[in-house]
């Protein structure tokens, strides 16, 4: 018999690093619930995954969105067609991306947030496409750890009824995401924690990080600033100017904790211009305002080197979902500017939610106080953290099981 196979969906090694961490993660683990699994995942940037695919037991197949709806979408419909009438559709699958979803004993859709309102309809109809081509094709889809709704707009709610009720299993990523979806009549939903928790630590990644910070001039102690292009778009469209609030804070904290700050991106295209894939250009805007004394990282970086980073500093200032659980999950102290209610229930799990705040209503003297606060009682958050980490990465196992589930394995 072959090895089964789990193909990935949403999720690259290359832009956003949140992501990453959760195709690594998937990748780490896999083996112990589906024994010599082979993952082929489906990327958005196949040529820069594959560069930063080596060494990793992961194939890499070209799945951009263009060719998602213009190609693959009609020659899934056609193989539906033909499965409906009784046969296998296989004459249908005329790119590699189709082949492997209709070949795969399992999808994995590590989407990290899916049919919510406000994304806009462009963002609705590519989680729409996502997860849907694999249901037409009859692979059985299981939706790892994520957010899901609010579904209050008709696009919105249109949409997840007509694509979730279809997948196998949905892993909600906290009560906030299991509520919407019961509002929206579904059962076939378990609770878990996010994917990146299980992510392992990279044999040298520690090291790597120190030549890192030590070429850059930074010594210990330090802490983290990672600005996010999302909420500084939000932010925009509000009149908040984000890169020089978050500048401003960075300013004071470095004077009152008497320490450097390392401003670097959780999600970064080097030489692309700013999209929501890209903090690149907004880091360089925060750094460009700061007084001195801080340094700026300005490439992408392998997530794990990324995650050593954050574990040795005292203190992570972020507005990147998957910055805040790297900051987690190596027992840092973590304030977080957000905009969806995928941070407040995760910071929740360690009793530390109250260092969440809206991007709607966040103020420079509010976001300082957090920052001092979070620094200066370092000891007391690491062991609230600590407390709770143990359980949080137990549930974060939830999405391996139900792949294996999936798969009767």
């Amino acid at each position: 018999m072959s090895s089964p196979t789990v193909a990935v969906l949403g999720a690259a090694l290359s832009a956003n690093k949140g992501a990453a961490s959760m195709l690594l993660a998937l990748v780490d683990q896999i083996d112990d619930y589906i024994p010599e699994a082979q993952v082929v995942s489906l990327s958005t940037y196949p040529t820069q995954d594959r560069v930063e695919a080596k060494g990793e037991s992961l194939e890499i197949v070209s799945y951009k969105p263009p060719t998602m709806a213009i190609l693959v979408l009609p020659l899934a419909l056609l193989v539906w067609v033909a499965r409906v009438l009784g046969f296998t559709g296989r004459v249908f699958a005329r790119t590699k991306s189709l082949r492997v979803l209709m070949d795969a004993d399992v999808v994995a859709d590590l989407a990290g947030i899916s049919f919510s309102d406000g994304r806009g309809l462009p963002t609705l109809t590519y989680n729409t496409l996502m997860t849907g081509i694999p249901l037409l094709v009859g692979t059985p889809v299981v939706k790892c750890s994520q957010a899901l709704g609010s579904f209050d707009s008709f696009d919105t709610r249109f949409a997840a009824r007509l694509v979730l009720p279809k997948v196998v299993s949905i892993v909600a990523r906290g009560p906030g995401t299991a509520e919407h979806l019961k509002g929206l009549g579904l059962s076939n939903f378990t609770e878990g924690s996010d994917l990146a928790f299980s992510m392992k630590e990279g044999a040298g990644s520690h090291s790597a990080a120190e030549s890192l910070l030590r070429n850059s001039g930074v010594g210990s102690p330090y802490f983290v600033v990672s600005p996010s292009s999302v909420v500084k778009a939000l932010c925009e469209s509000r009149g908040i100017d984000y890169a020089q609030t978050v500048a401003e804070v960075t300013n004071a904290l470095m004077e009152q904790l008497d320490m450097p700050a390392v401003v670097v991106a959780h999600s970064a295209r080097p030489g692309q211009p700013e999209t929501r894939m890209n903090d690149l250009p907004v880091c360089q805007e925060v750094f460009d305002r700061l007084d001195g004394g801080a340094v700026y990282l300005d490439d992408s970086l392998d997530p794990r080197v990324l995650r050593a980073v954050v574990d040795m500093s005292e203190m992570l200032m972020t507005s990147r979902f998957h910055a805040m659980i790297s900051g987690l999950a190596t027992e840092t102290p973590t304030v977080v500017v957000g905009w969806s209610h995928k941070y407040r229930e995760v910071m929740a799990e360690f009793g530390q939610e109250r260092f969440v705040v809206s991007f709607e209503g966040f103020e420079v003297e509010q976001l300082i106080d957090l920052g001092l606060e979070a620094a200066r009682n370092k000891q007391q958050i690491v062991a609230q953290i600590s407390a709770q980490l143990p359980s949080v990465k137990e549930a974060s196992a939830v999405s391996f099981e139900e792949l294996a589930k999936a798969i009767d394995v």
